[in-house]
């Protein structure tokens, strides 16, 4: 299978969106073509990983379930330094939170 960002590395992921974020605000459906999303990590500092939705099989994801699917950050690593296999975090848009990620490989 094909991806669409293929110049970037791919990390096996697991998305959960939420159907409220962290303003309280109801969550819309994540379009994968239009989605700019990015991972919180805390440690060291706050910083926002941006990444790209990196599965053809996945154009959307609705509020309120849970997927496996490829993503691609684009600091690959960066984000392989603050985000080690196993690691749960938030993401959003970089000013609110409305799901988690959980890493599962960088490959």
């Amino acid at each position: 299978m094909s991806t669409p960002y293929p110049n970037l590395k791919p990390v096996l992921v697991e998305l959960r969106l939420d159907e409220v974020d962290s303003r309280g605000d109801a969550v819309a459906e994540m379009i994968a073509s239009t989605a700019c999303p990015m991972a919180r990590s805390m440690s060291p500092e706050l910083m926002w990983y941006s990444f790209v939705l990196n599965d053809r099989a996945i154009t959307r994801i609705h509020p309120g379930t849970r997927i496996h699917c490829t993503i691609s950050f684009i600091n690959y690593e960066g984000a392989k330094e603050a985000f080690p296999c196993g690691t749960l975090a938030a993401f959003g848009d970089g000013s609110s939170t409305r799901c988690l990620i959980r890493i599962i490989r960088f490959d």
